[in-house]
């Protein structure tokens, strides 16, 4: 297996370092994502796709994209810039769907996921969302769609963070039983830990035998900025810029 605990540890540094030089935010929410991005990334087998409908952690996006080979160091290292936004943007290689507006995502990945079953072809197409994003309808309407196509090519991940854009999901829009709702639309569902690499190792691996012709969805509880204590659970490095001493302190955490 994979050392999935150091290259996340990198990888974290990576975008604190992009972040902070650019004087953008999102950091937070980049750290959430990132031990499953991590897994995932490092297990994509010939023909998979991911569609990132998180596009506000832009820094992870394009730093996956660049270890894929998609797209330079030096094109990292401009980061941000007309072409490589702060929001993902379609015009960067590997880029699915522009980010800042939420919900569209999975509609995306379900027509691709859709194409490649009527085209014969293998891969999965995988889905990076937000738990936010549960309160767009598109995403239940793309669901629907996703289980009446039998699309078993097509695996939803929500990172379940329990924030969004201006508080906890529980008080701007309580979300109940996820895994009963997602489950409800015909997915096959699981549950982890969103920073245990061998629970996510297996989620992402463990096919459903005993569910056949269903989409999937991972449900990845994880914690807001996690990896760094005082941006944990935290909703001001949703938006706040990491200014020098923040920079400081979090570059020490994570090389300890």
């Amino acid at each position: 297996m994979a050392n999935y605990r150091e290259l996340a540890r990198q990888t974290r540094l990576k975008v604190l370092e992009m972040i902070h030089k650019a004087q953008t935010c999102h950091i937070s929410s980049n750290f959430s994502i990132i031990d499953v991005a991590t897994v995932l990334y490092e297990n994509l087998k010939a023909g998979d796709e991911v569609v990132w409908s998180k596009g506000w952690a832009s820094a992870s996006i394009y730093y996956f994209l660049h270890k894929q080979g998609k797209i330079t160091g030096e094109q990292l290292a401009s980061f941000p810039n007309d072409l490589f936004l702060s929001l993902a943007e379609t015009t960067v290689p590997g880029v699915h769907v522009t980010g800042g507006s939420m919900g569209h995502g999975l509609p995306v990945a379900v027509g691709m996921a859709l194409a490649k079953k009527r085209a014969g072809e293998s891969g999965m197409v995988y889905c990076i969302m937000s738990d936010g994003e549960m309160n767009e309808g598109t995403t239940w309407e793309a669901a629907m769609v996703a289980a009446h196509h039998k699309l078993d090519n097509l695996c939803v991940i929500v990172d379940k963070n329990g924030w969004q854009a201006m508080g906890r999901t529980s008080d701007v829009l309580n979300l109940g039983n996820l895994s009963l709702k997602w489950d409800s639309f015909n997915f096959a569902v699981a549950s982890i830990d969103g920073h245990n690499y061998n629970e996510i190792e297996s989620g992402l691996r463990c096919r459903f035998p005993n569910l056949p012709n269903m989409p999937k969805c991972i449900i990845a509880n994880t914690t807001k900025g996690k990896g760094v204590s005082f941006m944990e659970d935290c909703l001001e490095y949703h938006y706040k810029y990491v200014n020098d001493e923040d920079f400081n302190k979090a570059v020490k955490e994570l090389e300890a």
